[in-house]
């Protein structure tokens, strides 16, 4: 829940930038699971094949979800409401 709420307030820079967003989610997504791995909170079995597949994963994820967080902010078509 706080991750939907992060997209239109943190990550509403990304707006109108999917290729960013791409990038975003490819590195930051594997990052966040890797850091779970050192930490001892996930295992992961065969690191470069997850790693990857969470990379694709959230590069594909992250412009849509951002697309869709756009589309369903509430404050987008307000006057005076900053994009």
């Amino acid at each position: 829940m706080l991750f939907a709420t992060t997209l239109n307030v943190s990550l509403r820079w990304l707006r109108g930038r999917p290729l960013l967003g791409a990038l975003l989610g490819a590195v930051g997504g594997p990052l966040a699971y890797l850091a779970g791995a050192k930490l001892g909170g996930i295992e992961l079995l065969e690191p470069a094949l997850a790693l990857s597949a969470l990379a694709a994963g959230w590069a594909l994820l992250l412009p849509l979800l951002q697309r869709l967080a756009t589309e369903l902010d509430g404050f987008a078509g307000q006057p005076g409401a900053r994009a």
